[in-house]
């Protein structure tokens, strides 16, 4: 499986560690993963989408402007 690092400010990681900590998370990571995926579902990446669509899509969510 292809690993992804990213940086978060030291606030946000006391978030994810307090919530996935609450939710039953095994892992601060398993929590990332979910909140991702089900991120990307809204998204739905796996159809025939253009990317014209996903991003009005993003836009309604608002992720980008």
């Amino acid at each position: 499986m292809p690993k992804l690092k990213i940086k978060v400010d030291k606030q946000m990681m006391e978030r994810i560690r307090k919530v996935a900590k609450a939710g039953g998370y095994s892992s601060y990571g398993e929590f990332v993963i979910h909140v991702l995926g089900r991120e990307l579902d809204k998204l739905d990446p796996d159809t025939a989408e253009s990317e014209e669509e996903i991003r009005r899509k993003m836009e309604g969510l608002g992720y980008i402007s």
